[in-house]
């Protein structure tokens, strides 16, 4: 796809009827929410295949799933797989590497106390809590 000379996305073009090419990268918000999808969806075969998740976060992922329980060690390698967007490969290598030896294996700052998981409002923001959804007073066509 481009905008005007400049390529803003590429995707390979599935070849032959009814071939489908999944792009793991697409579902990760979903699968944030969802992990248990996570296992036997398509797209990570694919991923899988084309190297996009390889042996190394797979042991992550297994160490964490040990640790945490599959929903909790399968985010911590969906947070992985989300940071690919923005960091450098090396960098999300070594600290996989670093998680593992240390035994640390969620996504946020390893301390020897958990951190608190802020209270989830409307869209998930804890200041969007503030306030009814309808406005106060009765409601048409009831008393």
């Amino acid at each position: 796809m481009l905008d005007g000379s400049q390529v803003v996305a590429r995707h390979d073009r599935a070849a032959g009827k009814y071939a489908e090419i999944l792009v793991l990268d697409h579902y990760l918000e979903v699968l944030r929410r969802k992990p248990g999808g996570l296992p036997g969806a398509a797209a990570l075969a694919q991923a899988r295949a084309a190297g996009v998740v390889t042996a190394a976060r797979q042991q992550y992922r297994d160490a964490a799933r040990r640790r945490h329980g599959d929903a909790a060690g399968t985010r911590a390698l969906i947070e992985v797989l989300l940071a690919r967007r923005t960091l450098p490969a090396a960098a999300l290598q070594a600290a996989m590497t670093t998680a593992i030896a240390l035994a640390c294996w969620m996504p946020r700052p390893c301390s020897s106390t958990p951190a608190a998981r802020p209270p989830a409002g409307r869209a998930g923001h804890p200041a969007r809590r503030a306030g009814p959804l309808r406005p106060p007073g009765p409601r048409p066509g009831r008393p």
